[in-house]
């Protein structure tokens, strides 16, 4: 029995909000070459996905453009490297021969870790999970006493202030956004959702309905799944590719 063709496999939730919709309008590109040649049902899904497409790009590059962007993300790395610095003295101090800095580390650290990748996570968790870390440090006395021990008290007060600021500058792109419609990522889940199910019916027509448009169609889709597949990052597929 002949082995049907598949798609190869890509998650378009592990890729950056950018690179699925290039992704995307790609292959809207592609498929609109030989749009008269894959079928009605084909045809239907390409417009759907065209659409959906197309407007996600749009709100994805005009979010791109704004002019607030910059100054989120010199921001957020002033931010991540603050929060950096407090962990290495924390770590460093944690191996003193000094027992009461030794001890004031270790206290700290225990405190930190469950919060200790939040710079990794989405801007806006980072920000509220930073506000609460800064928070519980100032409600406990310990705390603050085991920061001064260790130097890393005035790193959270440069952390607090900057963080204020980060958070003060990303509302108002958030605002700015919503001004503009939709979100990019408002717009993603039909897009991709649109770009499965056109994915779902070109596999299918290569293998049951072929023909040299369809099957050059499939190589060229498979092609960009494979470039694309490349850019993914790490983590749990969420399973929106139709080919696992």
């Amino acid at each position: 029995m002949e082995q049907k063709q598949k798609l190869s496999s890509v998650s378009l939730a592990r890729l950056t909000i950018e690179d699925a919709a290039a992704l995307i309008n790609l292959t809207v590109d592609d498929a609109l070459l030989v749009r008269n040649e894959i079928g009605e049902m084909g045809s239907a899904a390409l417009t759907e996905m065209e659409q959906t497409g197309r407007a996600f790009r749009a709100q994805t590059n005009r979010s791109k453009k704004s002019q607030l962007t910059d100054q989120v993300n010199l921001e957020r790395k002033v931010c991540v490297d603050g929060y950096a610095e407090i962990k290495k003295t924390v770590v460093f101090e944690s191996d003193s021969r000094i027992e009461s800095r030794k001890k004031a580390a270790n206290d700290l650290e225990f405190y930190l870790k469950p919060n200790w990748d939040i710079t990794k996570g989405p801007i806006g968790d980072q920000i509220d999970q930073t506000v609460k870390i800064v928070s519980l440090y100032r409600a406990n006395p310990l705390l603050v006493t085991a920061g001064q021990t260790i130097g890393v008290d005035m790193f959270m007060n440069e952390l607090e202030a900057n963080n204020a600021a980060l958070s003060t500058t990303f509302k108002a792109r958030e605002l700015e956004d919503g001004k503009q419609g939709a979100s990019g990522s408002d717009l993603r889940p039909a897009a991709t959702d649109s770009y499965n199910r056109f994915c779902s019916i070109i596999e299918q027509a290569a293998n049951f309905t072929p023909n040299p448009a369809i099957l050059d169609l499939f190589i060229k889709m498979d092609m960009l799944r494979k470039r694309y597949h490349a850019l993914q990052t790490s983590g749990k597929d969420k399973g929106d590719a139709p080919s696992a």
